[in-house]
């Protein structure tokens, strides 16, 4: 019978080895998170990344910084592809509702429309989409702003 304790006891301990956390795998927290980040007037940003779709797919991230609303969209196709897409100010219509991309960032009170960029889709899976983007973007009084070193992964 005592034979029969310590081999349990042995099994027993062993399925908590066995079922330990995998915190120390090759992925990263960025496999797992949803985001959109960019820097701005050399502020860097980092939020989480809500997806919306109706005619066209919309990738945003919002919060209060510094007691200041912020919040960046990025708009694609429903139906985005993989590859370098230019970012423009062209207002969507039936006709580009497949082609157009466009990036708005608003802090405060300014909106600055994403004038001349690029979004690129990195990866799409049926779960998500992942990219980079970098765009100049202009307010209703001609103020421009560098958004850079942008990044999102997102729900497709």
């Amino acid at each position: 019978m005592k034979k029969l304790s310590y081999i349990l006891f042995a099994l027993f301990s062993l399925s908590f080895i066995a079922c330990s956390s995998d915190d120390s795998s090759s992925s990263s927290e960025d496999d797992n998170s949803l985001y959109v980040r960019f820097t701005a007037n050399g502020q860097q940003y980092n939020f989480e990344a809500e997806t919306i779709t109706s005619l066209q797919r919309l990738v945003m991230g919002d919060e209060d910084v510094n007691d200041v609303y912020t919040r960046i969209s990025l708009w694609m196709p429903v139906t985005p592809t993989t590859g370098n897409h230019t970012i423009t100010d062209d207002l969507p219509s039936d006709d580009n509702l497949e082609t157009l991309y466009n990036a708005e960032l608003w802090i405060g009170d300014a909106t600055y429309t994403g004038t001349v960029g690029t979004l690129t889709i990195t990866d799409l899976s049926e779960e998500y989409v992942k990219g980079t983007f970098t765009f100049t973007g202009e307010d209703e009084n001609g103020v421009t702003i560098a958004v850079t070193n942008g990044s999102f992964r997102a729900y497709r």
